[in-house]
Formats: C-alpha cells, sequence, structure tokens
C-alpha cells in the first residue's frame, strides 16, 4: 500500500535528505509490465500525497500481544481481567466478552494459564518462549520475519519465524521433499537440522497461507494510470519504457476508464477488473459464481454477470465475510492466536473500513462490458 511503502522509504534512510527507490520485480512475477505498473502507481499516488480514505480499524490481534506483554513484563504473576480490561477500556468494540474470548484462547493454546478460583490470568509456558525468544516486542506479519534453516554449515533456505513456537529439539519437519530432526534452535542464528529416515510425527511447517494481497487502493490506481496522458514513463528502464507505451496506446485505443475489458476463451469468460483480489472474490460470491477464478486484475467465470447488480455498499456483502476470510502472511503470530471468529472480523476491516473497496464497486456496477480481440496486445500480456 501506498502508506507501507512510505513509511519503508521513510525507515530507509534518516541521515540524508535523498532516497533511492529501486523496483525490482521476481523471476516467478505473472506479468513484469503489470507489476512495474503497479510500482509506478505507487509512485504517482505517493509523490502526490493521495492515500487511501480509511475509518480506525477494530484490531483485536494488538490485543492479544499487550495481554501477553503485560503478563509476561510482572514476570509471569496473575493479572485481574478488570486490569487487562481497562487496557482496551477507550475502545467501544472491546467489551469484556471479547477480552475473555481472547485470554480463554491464549490459555487453551499454553500461553496463559487461568486462576483457579480468581478472575486472574498468569503466564504458562509459551509466553515464558516467546519472551525468550524476542518475540514478544514485535507485532509483524508473519511473512516478514524469517529464520533460517541449517544442515551443519550448508544454509538449507528460510522459514516463517512462527514455527519457533511449534518446534523443539528432536521435533521432526517436511522440508524440500525430506524429513529432517531439530539437533539445535539458536534464535539468533537459525535451526539446524540432521536427516532422518522416519517419517512419524512429523510437523507440517507453516508458511502464513496466501501471500500478502496487493492494496486495492494501488490496483485501482494502476487502472487509472493506464488510462493517463501523465504517466511518470520516466521511471522505468528503457527497455520497460517502450513496452509501457505500446500498453498504453493498445489499452486507450480499445476502452475507457468506465468500460472492463472481457474476452471468452473456449467456455470460460474473463473480465480485467483492475479491482483487487478481494472484490473480484466478492463478485464471484455474489454473483453466485461457484467455478470462478479471481486475482488483483481479473474474474474468471463460465456466465455472463450482470455487473449493474453488484451493491455498491460493502456491507451488503456480509453473508459472505466467512468465505472471504482468508489466512495470509500479513497476518501477524498475535492475530493467529486470537480465536477464529475474532480473526474473521479483524480480516474483514479491510472490506468495511476502506472507502476504497466502494469506490470499486461502485465503477464496476456502472461500467460497460467492451469485449477485446484475441489478438490484443493489452490480452496477451494479460494472459502471459
Amino acid at each position: 500500500g501506498v502508506d507501507s511503502f512510505l513509511q519503508r522509504i521513510g525507515r530507509s534512510n534518516r541521515r540524508s535528505n535523498k532516497t533511492n527507490v529501486v523496483c525490482l520485480i521476481p523471476d516467478y512475477s505473472t506479468s513484469v509490465l503489470i507489476d512495474a505498473l503497479q510500482f509506478a502507481a505507487l509512485i504517482d499516488a505517493a509523490s502526490k500525497g493521495d492515500l487511501p480514505n480509511r475509518e480506525p480499524y477494530e484490531l483485536f490481534g494488538a490485543f492479544s500481544q499487550q495481554c501477553l506483554s503485560v503478563i509476561g513484563s510482572d514476570n509471569g504473576r496473575y493479572t485481574r481481567i478488570k486490569d487487562l480490561c481497562d487496557l482496551v477500556n477507550h475502545k467501544i468494540y472491546f467489551s469484556r466478552d471479547i477480552v475473555e474470548s481472547i485470554l480463554a484462547e491464549l490459555s487453551s493454546s499454553g500461553f496463559l494459564r487461568s486462576h483457579d478460583y480468581k478472575n486472574q490470568y498468569g503466564a504458562d509456558q509459551e509466553l515464558y518462549r516467546i519472551v525468550d525468544m524476542k518475540l514478544i516486542y514485535g507485532n509483524f506479519g508473519i511473512g516478514s520475519q524469517t529464520i533460517n534453516i541449517y544442515h551443519g554449515k550448508k544454509l538449507l533456505g528460510e522459514i516463517p519465524i512462527i514455527n519457533l513456537l511449534r518446534l523443539r529439539r528432536n521435533s521432526k519437519i517436511r522440508f524440500a521433499g525430506k524429513c529432517w530432526r531439530v539437533i539445535n534452535i539458536l534464535k539468533s542464528e537459525g535451526i539446524y537440522l540432521d536427516p532422518t529416515p522416519s517419517t512419524t510425527d512429523v510437523i507440517d511447517l507453516t508458511y502464513g497461507g496466501n501471500a500478502i494481497p496487493s492494496d486495492p487502493f494501488v490496483i485501482n490506481r494502476t487502472w487509472e494510470l493506464l488510462h493517463s496522458k501523465n504517466i511518470p514513463i520516466n521511471i522505468f528502464s528503457r527497455d520497460l519504457q517502450k513496452k509501457v507505451v505500446a500498453l498504453l496506446e493498445e489499452i486507450q485505443r480499445i476502452c475507457s476508464i468506465n468500460q472492463i475489458p472481457t474476452v471468452k476463451i473456449e467456455d470460460m469468460i474473463i473480465y480485467f477488473t483492475f479491482a483487487g483480489s478481494l472484490v473480484n472474490r466478492a463478485v464471484g460470491l455474489y454473483t453466485g459464481k461457484t467455478d470462478f477464478k479471481a486475482d488483483n486484475i481479473s474474474l474468471q467465470v463460465s456466465s455472463p454477470i450482470n455487473w449493474t447488480s453488484i451493491p455498491n455498499d460493502p456491507l451488503r456483502f456480509e453473508e459472505f465475510f466467512p468465505v472471504l476470510f482468508e489466512s495470509n502472511s500479513e497476518q501477524s503470530i498475535y492475530q493467529k492466536m486470537l480465536p477464529l471468529h475474532l480473526q474473521e472480523r479483524e480480516f474483514i476491516q479491510h472490506w468495511v473500513k476502506d472507502k476504497e473497496i466502494s469506490k470499486i464497486l461502485n465503477r464496476l456496477s456502472q461500467s460497460n462490458i467492451i469485449q477485446i480481440k484475441d489478438s490484443s496486445i493489452f490480452l496477451k500480456i494479460l494472459l502471459s
């Protein structure tokens, strides 16, 4: 997102008045041009000070961390539930029932221990472990923190640091198609493994679910940029500049910003919405397309969609909220510790609190469908 993009640039250089930012597109990119244009959309929005318009989110995972931090900083002593409730008494969406459900979940997973007869919670074994591993001090996404794994001096790879919560010495894991036994865990260095022939009681590593989804604001901004006369061409390499110009000329020739380019391939219809994966999934569910496929820029279905029937109000999709929820590597360790219904409720904030969602829904519901030819440069790029 634009906000996190600016924040990372700010953190990268605090000692001079200039920071160089380079966009590196990975080998697994399905479309180098589209990824490059998303970067251009970030630059364009950031340079103009255009940020997503969002209402404050309801944050439950942060409370999990605060509870554990408070109890851990007091050497694990029992703390009254009332005192933990007081941490969030300024947040109207926190009730005592919600606080107690979070504490009960932390207790069932071994981080906290409830007092036998007092309304208090103290530390349990897993809390002491995350303090020792220094995981108590940050609330970062699972995908942003990794730890190296070794066989002897050979680096085998890296895995999300959340796996430290489940691994012990002599634990067996599956990695790169082989089974390994954990022989040592050094938080500052990594996890050391030896091969093992045993395939029983093997732990499957956690990778945090799906990749971090792109911000709908950036995807929608990319669509707007494709129809702009003022795209910052100079930020691209010379080779990319020619391709970007050719793409812009093609898309501006075949459709307008208020149209949805569409192609039919065999028995499937592909709508290029540039709406983001969350919106595309929601539309697929709302229209009852059980076999749909959705990504950031397209929605693939087997029968036509009546786009005028798509509501502009994100709350009209409420019945699909449990299905829209998906675990991803943006979730923090502490969000993963929440009861499932609160994980879902926190995730759906991206849908109900982000004003860009209703803006995108409004664009789609008012757009006309435009059929594009199989020979289109635009189509070849999107389907590459």
